[in-house]
């Protein structure tokens, strides 16, 4: 497995504990630690990619589409 490979499963299971948890706005929204995330790096590509966005108090939650 490539690492472009692995980047993207990486954002899928990302998205997958947004959705899990309830996480679509700011009212809603959880800490990396919350969610169980510990992979800054596709986190980071999720709010550049606007994916995900973050609040002032460092919670994220999933931009609904």
């Amino acid at each position: 497995m490539n690492v472009v490979t692995a980047l993207l499963m990486s954002k899928k299971k990302i998205i997958k504990l947004f959705e899990v948890s309830k996480a679509y706005s700011e009212d809603s929204a959880r800490t990396l630690d919350e969610l169980g995330i510990y992979n800054p790096e596709a986190t980071f590509e999720l709010l550049y990619d606007n994916v995900i966005s973050a609040t002032e108090d460092g919670k994220y939650f999933l931009n609904k589409v």
